[in-house]
C-alpha cells in the first residue's frame, strides 16, 4: 500500500502543478501606452486591449468617452478583449467619483486559442497598468456583456450592507392559516 500511496501522491502533486496557468509578460505597444497615459490623466474613460498571438504584444483596438450602457456595443462577437473603463457615478447625491474598473471580456463562443491565451496575460497586464499609475479598484470577468449594466457596476463596488439589506426585508403574517405547517411571508421592497 505504501508504493501504491507514494505513487499516487506523486501523481496528485504533478496534477496540481499543471493545472496552474504560467503568467505571459507580454510587451504593451507604444501606442497602447500613450493611451494609457490619457487614461491616468482623465482625457478618455474607455480602452480596449487585445493580444497580437503572432507578436505576442498588447494593442489598443478601441478608445473613446462613452457611458455604462455603450460598453456591450463596444465588444466585438466571439473575440476575448482586456477593457480599462472608469466608471463615473454620484455617490450618496454628494460627489461624483471616478473607479477604474478593468473587465475582462470572454465570449462563450471564442476560439479555444483565444481563450487560453488572454488569461496567461491577464495578472502581468493589470501588474503593468497599475505600474503605468492605472489605479484599478474592482476587476471584473464577463461572457456576456448584456449583463454589465450600471446597477450592477454600482453594486459591484458599493455592495450593500447586509444590515440593512436584513432590515428592509418586511415580515408579513398571513391573514389566514397558511397551510399545515403554518409559516410567514417575507417580501422584498421593490
Amino acid at each position: 500500500w505504501d508504493n501504491n500511496k507514494q505513487w499516487y501522491q506523486r501523481r496528485v502533486r504533478g496534477n496540481r502543478a499543471l493545472k496552474k496557468i504560467p503568467d505571459m509578460d507580454m510587451h504593451i505597444e507604444d501606442d497602447a501606452v500613450k493611451e494609457i497615459g490619457k487614461f491616468v490623466k482623465g482625457f478618455i474613460n474607455f480602452i480596449q486591449f487585445a493580444i497580437d498571438g503572432k507578436k505576442e504584444t498588447i494593442r489598443v483596438t478601441d478608445s473613446s468617452n462613452i457611458k455604462v450602457d455603450g460598453l456591450a456595443g463596444k465588444m466585438p462577437e466571439g473575440v476575448p478583449r482586456f477593457n480599462l473603463y472608469r466608471y463615473s457615478h454620484v455617490k450618496d447625491g454628494s460627489s461624483t467619483q471616478f473607479i477604474p474598473v478593468f473587465l475582462y471580456y470572454v465570449p462563450e463562443e471564442g476560439t479555444a486559442k483565444a481563450k487560453s491565451l488572454y488569461p496567461c496575460a491577464i495578472d502581468c497586464f493589470i501588474k503593468r497598468l497599475q505600474n503605468l499609475n492605472a489605479d484599478i479598484k474592482l476587476r471584473l470577468e464577463f461572457s456576456d456583456m448584456d449583463d454589465m449594466t450600471e446597477g450592477v457596476l454600482y453594486e459591484m463596488i458599493y455592495p450593500p450592507d447586509r444590515a440593512t439589506l436584513l432590515a428592509s426585508f418586511k415580515e408579513i403574517k398571513p391573514a389566514k392559516r397558511a397551510g399545515k405547517r403554518g409559516g410567514w411571508v417575507k417580501v422584498l421592497p421593490v
